[in-house]
């Protein structure tokens, strides 16, 4: 007790709390980030739906009325299907009317004014602008090292989620184009065997065989199978990283103490990130340059 009372356990004392009210400070912001992502989530959820909304009922309406005027089906055959599809297309119609007219994320109570959703922009401006005060704040020294290793390993395990999206947004991308390519060699194949009888297909042909040839060359030059690759491979270790750091396996069982444990992951996460930014700089390369790199 006496020694708190010195000026150097003041001191010290002084600095504990100082650390204490940083982290939970530092808690406040990760939960308000926590809740603005999952509003942003919600938003752009919200935005997708209306767009299929918009693009499905418009283009269902359209086919019900080409079936319509087409001579091959009688009113009978066609009354079944429109009264199946009818109520589908009033859906879409009222989903994409009622989400044009309320765009955003969830509803919020605002104290000057009425509840109401905050925009996509609103929200992604609100998340940058938090994100940017968790720099701020880690910048100006508030975080001893062992907090800034933390905060680097909570980023590291959002991380993996945004590199797992990324990759199945190039993984579907590669599956349209390979299906594409399938559909499309066979479609080619089957229509140039038969338009020597029928000369309008030999317009189909050529617009398959274009689309065939579009497809192959995005794949060849975009590479959405490597990058797909790569950001699963980058997403699994850094998870890999996470779980054998939660447990003390690997090379964290060795370590002397918690703190070089983390170290140690914050090491290696940084590595991976690293080689990963460079996978995808030779990706970005032209085909000339990115192969003369890999010889």
């Amino acid at each position: 007790m006496a020694e708190r009372n010195t000026p150097t356990g003041q001191e010290g004392q002084r600095r504990r709390d100082q650390s204490i009210a940083a982290n939970e400070e530092l808690l406040r912001i990760n939960h308000t980030l926590r809740e603005l992502e999952s509003a942003v989530r919600i938003a752009r959820r919200r935005r997708l739906t209306a767009r299929w909304s918009i693009a499905l009922g418009p283009l269902m309406l359209f086919v019900l009325y080409v079936l319509y005027w087409l001579p091959w089906f009688t009113r009978d055959q066609l009354r079944p299907v429109y009264i199946i599809c009818a109520p589908v297309v009033v859906f879409f119609v009222g989903v994409a009317i009622h989400l044009g007219r309320n765009p955003g994320g969830p509803v919020e109570s605002v104290t000057d004014g009425p509840a109401r959703r905050r925009t996509e922009s609103e929200l992604e401006l609100a998340l940058a602008r938090q994100q940017d005060l968790r720099k701020l704040k880690v910048a100006h020294g508030l975080y001893d090292a062992t907090t800034r290793r933390l905060i680097y390993k909570e980023d590291a395990y959002a991380e993996i989620e945004k590199l797992r999206g990324e990759s199945r947004k190039y993984r579907h991308v590669n599956n349209l184009m390979q299906g594409v390519l399938i559909v499309g060699a066979l479609g080619a194949t089957g229509s140039s065997a038969i338009a020597a009888e029928l000369q309008a297909l030999r317009w189909v042909t050529f617009g398959i065989s274009v689309a065939v040839g579009l497809a192959s060359g995005f794949m060849g030059y975009y590479k959405y199978k490597e990058r797909s690759f790569y950001l699963q491979q980058t997403a699994d270790a850094i998870e890999q990283e996470w779980e054998a750091f939660e447990v003390g396996v690997g090379r964290y069982k060795r370590a002397s103490n918690e703190e070089q444990a983390l170290e140690d992951f914050v090491e290696e996460v940084h590595r991976l990130k690293s080689e990963q930014r460079k996978r995808q700089q030779n990706l970005e390369q032209p085909p000339e340059v990115r192969g003369s790199g890999e010889a």
